[in-house]
């Protein structure tokens, strides 16, 4: 067996018995050395997890959704904006950039990736109505559609710049009362007086209006080369975007509030007449209508096999998006406790949002049970740049803009 002084010697050698010394000398009286040692260790440990939560805590206050409700839903902080501006009015995600508007009409261009502000330019003056922004990298232009008129851009540094007209600054011949949608080498957006206006953004031209209603304020959708408008009034028309030929007309009862959803075979289309309608999009008959509970003001969201509806009063429903000899449409499911819309999906789940309660949602696409529900008082803007597996973007009441990223599955 090893000997007292054996023991001492190796304790010397690994020069455990200095330590051990002055552990004695500062002990109080009634604790051995090792309660001592294992006391101190235990403070600090607490302490350092004090100060980390502190830490963590801080973060969390930093941002609208902080880094761990972010991974609470299965996203990250992507960045936040160097400068924040509380008067933003508007967040335009487009391909690699993020554009701002702000009430001042300043447009800034930051990069997708780290928020990194390229450019700020004059979109107009304060009193113009900036309707939307086109950001087409192939030519290095973005295009501010403003009522009546459209600024050309260079997309590089943001100062005015010539296509092959004589002037950055094109008047239109329809005044704008939408946001416009690309097709070839045309906007295309919806005009005060009821039509959808093809407009040649390169040469400054408008090639072509079509009369679709008395009122049109709902961008144009486009899927494949079918453009579709919408009046308030109703009315829906689907056209050849290329032929600028009409393929279908529809009519439905009461007022369309919100834009309507689309996937590959059809169109759906809530109204205030309580109806949530599916049109074929080949021909524009009616697939099946659902009477709700309430006037639609919402938009239908389509994604995969379903169609989710927002109904005031009554909560997210789920409908079968082409349902099998069912011409009233199939409720899979609604839950009353989400008021808001679908905003995007992450994995097996929904997200959405309800601007007016500033309430995040988070439930499960098949089932519509309630995963979390989020309350974000400081959040004034929540969009996101996809349907599917989206970037969300906020604006919180201090002027922050955050941008939340996907996590890596």
């Amino acid at each position: 067996m090893p000997t007292a002084a054996t023991r001492i010697g190796t304790m010397i050698s690994n020069g455990l018995l200095p330590a051990l010394l002055v552990c004695l000398l500062v002990m109080p009286a009634g604790l051995t050395g090792c309660q001592t040692t294992q006391k101190t260790a235990s403070s600090k440990a607490a302490s350092d997890m004090r100060q980390d939560e502190r830490v963590l805590q801080q973060l969390e206050n930093e941002y609208a959704i902080g880094p761990r409700k972010a991974r609470s839903f299965g996203y990250r902080i992507g960045w936040q904006a160097p400068q924040g501006n509380k008067n933003l009015l508007k967040i335009f995600p487009q391909g690699d950039s993020v554009f701002t508007l702000s009430d001042e009409n300043l447009l800034h261009r930051l990069t997708a990736d780290s928020g990194t502000r390229i450019w700020t330019a004059t979109a107009g003056t304060p009193g113009d109505n900036i309707l939307g922004i086109n950001y087409i990298p192939g030519i290095n232009r973005v295009y501010v559609l403003r009522d009546g008129s459209i600024m050309t851009l260079d997309s590089g540094n943001g100062i005015l710049a010539l296509d092959k007209t004589d002037t950055p600054i094109q008047k239109l011949q329809w005044l704008a009362n939408t946001a416009a949608v690309v097709l070839g080498d045309n906007l295309i957006y919806g005009a005060r007086a009821g039509e959808l206006v093809w407009h040649t953004y390169e040469i400054g031209f408008a090639f072509k209006a079509y009369k679709i209603g008395e009122h049109v304020n709902m961008k144009p959708l486009v899927t494949g080369d079918t453009v579709i408008g919408v009046a308030s009034t109703g009315e829906i028309v689907a056209i050849d975007g290329r032929k600028l030929t009409k393929i279908w007309r529809q009519r439905v009862l009461d007022r369309v509030m919100a834009e309507p959803g689309v996937n590959d075979n059809a169109l759906y289309v809530a109204s205030m007449d309580q109806y949530l309608r599916a049109f074929s999009l080949v021909n524009g008959n009616i697939l099946w209508r659902a009477l709700t509970e309430s006037p639609l003001r919402d938009s239908p969201t389509p994604l995969g096999s379903n169609v989710y509806q927002q109904i005031p009063g009554y909560g997210l429903a789920c409908y079968e998006a082409l349902p099998v000899n069912r011409f009233d449409g199939l409720r899979k499911w609604i839950t009353p406790e989400i008021t808001g819309s679908v905003v995007t999906t992450r994995g097996n789940n929904l997200i959405t949002w309800d601007e007016e309660a500033r309430q995040l949602g988070i439930i499960s696409a098949s089932t519509g049970t309630v995963e979390m529900i989020m309350n974000l008082d400081s959040v004034e803007m929540l969009i996101t740049d996809k349907m599917e597996e989206g970037r969300i973007y906020t604006l919180d009441d201090r002027g922050r803009l955050d941008c939340l990223i996907p996590l890596a599955n």
